[in-house]
């Protein structure tokens, strides 16, 4: 049964031009259940209410197996991550009063009750930038007990982060100038420490120390506040327990494990 979602107006852009370099094809069009990651999750964006348009920005080999829907945006990428993104969002025409949802096409799991659980815990916080956190331990709810994923240990328990964020429009000026920056150092703790500031950077390195690393963990509040001093604006975390927002494919081990799990599910059901 479908979640009720706070009502708002949602424009959604999917950056799909990553590849998988072991096969030397796009991973959104990686078929996982028989269907390329791609269309599971447009499928799911699609039953939201509040959506009005959606772009994808991929490759052409992406683009063409997407169907011709009157709301769906198909858009060239280039080879810059975020230049990607900057064109998906011009695509879907922002006004003021918009939510942007961005996020990744190769999530496998993706389900419209985990979007939708996102998206109004996201609402409700009021907040114009809001970032998805997962407890590791969830993923072994989806059989996801051989992943190896970026973590950040904080005093509120480990956590990876989810591959998609809401941003307000009237807020998109304020991220234009550290986001490329940030979008680059995703997959790099160190790097997006650096980011935060050098007194944030050092309490992460003493939360490393044995036996007292525990009392230097930063917090989620912490965090929350820098990211405010940074970009001007509310921003907020949400912890939930959504694997199916936070695993992606990075390397083959990943698909061949999307794969399994899925095969596993399909015979017990």
């Amino acid at each position: 049964m479908a979640r009720a979602v706070v009502s708002q107006s949602l424009k959604v852009v999917v950056l799909a031009a990553g590849m998988a370099h072991w096969i030397g094809e796009p991973k959104a069009i990686l078929k996982v259940n028989s269907l390329p990651i791609i269309l599971s999750l447009v499928n799911a964006l699609q039953k939201i209410p509040s959506l009005t348009k959606i772009s994808v920005v991929g490759p052409k080999e992406v683009l063409s197996v997407l169907p011709d829907l009157e709301n769906l945006l198909k858009v060239q990428a280039f080879s810059d991550l975020w230049t990607n993104a900057q064109i998906g969002i011009k695509a879907v025409e922002p006004e003021q009063g918009d939510y942007l949802l961005l996020c990744a096409a190769d999530m496998p799991f993706v389900t419209v009750e985990s979007l939708q659980i996102f998206l109004e815990a996201a609402f409700q916080t009021g907040a114009e930038i809001v970032y998805l956190a997962v407890p590791i331990s969830s993923l072994r709810r989806l059989g996801l007990t051989e992943v190896r994923r970026t973590i950040a240990r904080l005093k509120e328990g480990v956590f990876t982060g989810g591959n998609l964020f809401l941003v307000k429009a009237e807020v998109l000026k304020n991220i234009n100038s550290i986001a490329e920056k940030a979008i680059r150092s995703r997959k790099s703790l160190w790097q997006l420490g650096k980011m935060a500031g050098w007194r944030l950077l050092l309490k992460w390195l003493l939360s490393h120390l044995p036996i007292a690393g525990k009392v230097f963990l930063l917090s989620v509040s912490e965090l929350e506040k820098r990211a405010e001093e940074l970009l001007g604006c509310k921003c907020k975390v949400i912890i939930s327990d959504l694997p199916e927002l936070a695993f992606d494919i990075d390397k083959p081990e990943d698909y061949k494990l999307a794969q399994k799990v899925h095969t596993k599910t399909q015979r017990l059901t």
